[in-house]
């Protein structure tokens, strides 16, 4: 390697997938506006997983709806990979609820996305059985969701997702319902998912200590309307045993104490 490419190598920096500017966004009930969202500026680069705190009904789902592109109706700029959220067809979105079809098997409820694009029967069935391989889910593959614990629910709606093959994956509280030791289960899960796929990840969360977990970056948001007050940069993120380290608890009560003085 010549000097000129190391050089290159030295100054060379992860491209921003995701890119919010000034993003405002406003409701209109029975006549009367709400400001859910106001002034939100953010960034997230291309294979890393961002975490979204902030108080209760702060916007943090409104932020999510229009990233995914379920919300056209906002002023500002959203970009993702240079595209629109309604241009972008490399997102995947999960809910709390996990959003699973009950009547469905297991393999029919991974599938369904693949479907819905016009993939074809064969392609479908190869990338079903690839991702309920890879995600630890294949012999379940004929039990629907009634017949699974939450942590095995969670894990075919991640799969759902992944099959799609999307570049920025969205999670809006996926573990809120699980139990401390499957929700650490799926954080686990969530890091091996980035490291093996190589997504973008932005995932909200009222958990301080899975957001430090597994966020390279932290985003504080403000009580209603919602904007970004802080961005931090966390070298914590995706080491396994962060959560035995003096700086992980740190950096945990910064955080908290930093949310209950803003509520």
């Amino acid at each position: 390697m010549n000097k000129i490419d190391l050089e290159t190598e030295k100054i060379r920096e992860p491209k921003d997938y995701l890119e919010i500017e000034s993003l405002k966004v406003t409701y209109n009930q029975r006549g009367q506006e709400t400001l859910a969202l106001e002034n939100v500026n953010l960034t997230l680069p291309e294979a890393s997983i961002g975490a979204i705190i902030g108080p209760s009904g702060c916007g943090k789902s409104t932020l999510l709806n229009v990233v995914a592109g379920l919300n056209p109706s906002y002023e500002g700029k959203v970009f993702l990979n240079g595209k629109t959220p309604q241009e972008s067809n490399e997102v995947a979105l999960i809910l709390q609820e996990y959003g699973l079809l009950p009547w469905k098997t297991v393999w029919d409820n991974v599938r369904l996305g693949l479907q819905i694009k016009g993939v074809s029967k064969g392609e479908a069935a190869e990338r079903t059985e690839e991702i309920l391989t890879q995600l630890g889910l294949l012999q379940l593959r004929k039990r629907f969701p009634i017949q699974l614990s939450g942590g095995q629910r969670q894990r075919v709606a991640i799969a759902r997702s992944l099959v799609l093959k999307p570049e920025l994956l969205l999670m809006d509280e996926p573990f809120s319902s699980l139990d401390a030791l499957t929700r650490e289960e799926m954080q686990e899960l969530v890091l091996k998912v980035w490291q093996e796929n190589g997504l973008t990840i932005l995932l909200i969360t009222h958990n301080i200590e899975e957001a430090v977990f597994l966020g390279h970056k932290i985003f504080t948001m403000s009580p209603c309307p919602g904007n970004i007050l802080e961005e931090l940069t966390n070298p914590l993120a995706g080491d396994h045993e962060a959560r035995g380290k003096v700086e992980f608890l740190e950096l945990t009560n910064y955080l908290r104490q930093n949310l209950r003085g803003r509520e």
